[in-house]
């Protein structure tokens, strides 16, 4: 879960690149095939490799090409014209980078990443073949999505995002950047939700977008399996990572690519990041079709072309954000981490980016095993802040504190019958009986006078259930609109005063941390800030906070699950790897 957290640079990077019509070099590189005619007898290569079962054929495929005079002829036009890319690729850093292809570094890998000159430099242009290819292939489905789009919103027809788990808060994101950036409602919804309200309301026209990782979820399938069955034009996309799956392959019209690459730990990080991100285009290039429209109606689009500009801008972006994040927020999500390890139940509440709390929570939920909800900031006032105060959510380290208590009372029963001259066993018989009053409030009929004395002086108004009680852990999100910040304060100081913690991720902002950081009459109060990187873009926000939860449920894990081996505990069940009873893909009903 660490690497693939990581890893999300590299990922987001590759997508990115893939919006913009590939890297300059993988471009620069293709100039060269083409104008020295090199494209034919790399692309046959290229095909062959693809189709080859095995690694081990398609490295003999590709050694045998090194070793080709087609090869040995574009090594020498490339040292004789220094061409640019001959430069970045000989000096540069470039086994590390993410231009190559939108999947994987598929002729990378099979140079081994060794340093041999000719090698590398005939894996940079094939996989820059290959690059092309994927690009070809995704301004195509980009060209069928935005027709779709354009003709469902012309004919006032609806837009539906179907997805589950973390795909359905990508979702959700994804409807707050249409309705942001392009002014364009889609509507997300799970697919049970989906199937209750809206199966036999759809309309000849309406579109539905599902998301998937794996491309094979059962619950997402039966939906469009659905919609076929009800014989009337609807039409269906699907974001997924495997396009030759069956969502990608069978049940749509177009099949657009997340390109995450594969994700090896249970939990979903680099495929949900993905997902947003290519939502944030999604979002951006119905904005600028959006302006095109009114352009050839003749009405002023200034405004939105500035702004379409801006967004194109903050999507290149987006992975040194992912970076950034990263790198300036360990030391705060270590001591956010260390507060709430053990917290058996938390809320998170976000400021208008509730799909932000929902991913947040269920990677707590998955990983660390902590009940832990998500939700809009102002809904926790209307009902579940009653969990806030006394509750009787009780954690392990409640457990502890209540285990020591009763063994301070058990210590002063056992002082005050050796100096009332009792025998231990009416001692034991005392002690058993406080237990037994504690959880039943029966009175002993088995002890002496002075027994029955000293046991009413015990329990006499005695609250037993006092160190079991902490303030409740809350998890504040927000953007860095006035707004927000202003509703993320009120929020703040209403649950604080009735008895919770307060944990902001926020970018900096002096009211904020001003509001959190103290609580009057409160002597146990914790608070904490994790403090997202600048980008006064709410919008954007979504892409740091998103990963500050990831890194903080992994965190999380790892404590729980360290504390809970140290203490013997068999079958638990914490990993952030592999948390029980969850899988990768729900193949099943």
């Amino acid at each position: 879960m660490e690497q693939e957290i990581h890893g999300e640079v590299e990922t987001t990077g590759k997508l990115v690149k893939l919006f913009f019509g590939g890297s300059n070099s993988g471009r620069n590189m293709l100039a060269f095939l083409k104008k020295h005619n090199f494209i034919n007898d790399l692309g046959t290569l290229v095909a062959k490799v693809m189709d080859a079962q095995t690694f081990a054929v398609k490295r003999e495929l590709f050694d045998e090409f090194v070793k080709s005079a087609v090869s040995n002829r574009f090594i020498e036009l490339l040292e004789q014209e220094n061409e640019p890319i001959y430069q970045e690729v000989v000096h540069g850093d470039f086994e590390k980078k993410y231009f190559f292809s939108g999947d994987k570094n598929v002729f990378i890998d099979l140079a081994d990443g060794a340093f041999d000159k000719k090698r590398l430099l005939v894996a940079k242009a094939l996989d820059s073949i290959v690059e092309s290819y994927d690009v070809s292939e995704f301004v195509t489905s980009m060209h069928s999505f935005i027709e779709i789009i354009t003709n469902t919103i012309n004919e006032r027809r609806n837009i539906y995002t179907i997805a589950c788990g973390s795909s359905y808060h990508s979702a959700k994101i994804g409807a707050l950047y249409f309705n942001e950036i392009a002014g364009i409602e889609i509507q997300p919804i799970l697919p049970g939700e989906f199937r209750g309200q809206y199966s036999n309301s759809l309309k000849e026209g309406d579109a539905v977008i599902g998301v998937s990782q794996s491309g094979e979820t059962k619950d997402l399938i039966d939906i469009f399996n659905d919609i076929d069955n009800l014989g009337i034009n609807i039409k269906k996309i699907v974001l997924v990572n495997n396009l030759n799956s069956t969502l990608g392959q069978e049940k749509s019209e177009v099949a657009i690519p997340i390109c995450c690459g594969p994700e090896i730990a249970v939990p979903a990080t680099k495929s949900f990041i993905n997902q947003i991100t290519l939502f944030y285009y999604l979002a951006v290039k119905t904005l600028e079709m959006k302006i095109d429209i009114r352009k050839k109606q003749g009405l002023a689009v200034d405004d939105l072309e500035n702004q379409l500009v801006q967004r194109l801008k903050s999507i290149e972006d987006i992975p040194a954000l992912i970076h950034e994040t990263i790198k300036t927020t360990k030391d705060s999500i270590e001591q956010v981490a260390e507060a709430i390890y053990l917290d058996p139940s938390i809320h998170i509440l976000a400021t208008r980016i509730s799909g932000v709390a929902k991913e947040g929570a269920l990677k707590i939920r998955e990983t660390v095993l902590n009940h832990t909800e998500g939700a809009e900031a102002s809904e926790f006032k209307h009902g579940p802040n009653t969990i806030l105060g006394k509750n009787t959510v009780i954690g392990i380290d409640s457990m502890f504190k209540v285990i020591k208590h009763y063994n301070k009372i058990a210590d002063e029963i056992h002082q005050q019958a050796v100096a009332d001259d009792l025998p231990a066993d009416e001692t034991r018989n005392i002690v058993a009986a406080m237990v037994d009053h504690v959880f039943t409030k029966a009175t002993p009929f088995n002890l002496s006078k002075k027994g029955t004395i000293l046991f009413e002086k015990v329990v006499e108004d005695r609250d037993f259930f006092a160190p079991m009680f902490k303030n409740y852990p809350l998890i504040y999100v927000t953007g860095p609109e006035v707004r927000d910040i202003n509703l993320t304060v009120s929020q703040i100081n209403t649950h604080k005063i009735r008895g919770a913690n307060t944990f902001v991720i926020a970018e900096e902002n002096e009211q904020l941390q001003k509001n959190a950081s103290f609580c009057t009459g409160n002597n146990s109060y914790k608070w904490g800030y994790i403090t997202l990187p600048k980008t006064g873009d709410g919008l954007m926000t979504t892409f740091s906070s998103s990963i500050v939860l990831q890194m903080l449920a992994l965190k999380m894990s790892i404590k729980k699950m360290n504390y809970l081996n140290r203490l013997g505990m068999k079958g638990h069940g914490v990993h952030p790897d592999i948390p029980k009873n969850v899988s990768k893909s729900i193949t099943v009903d």
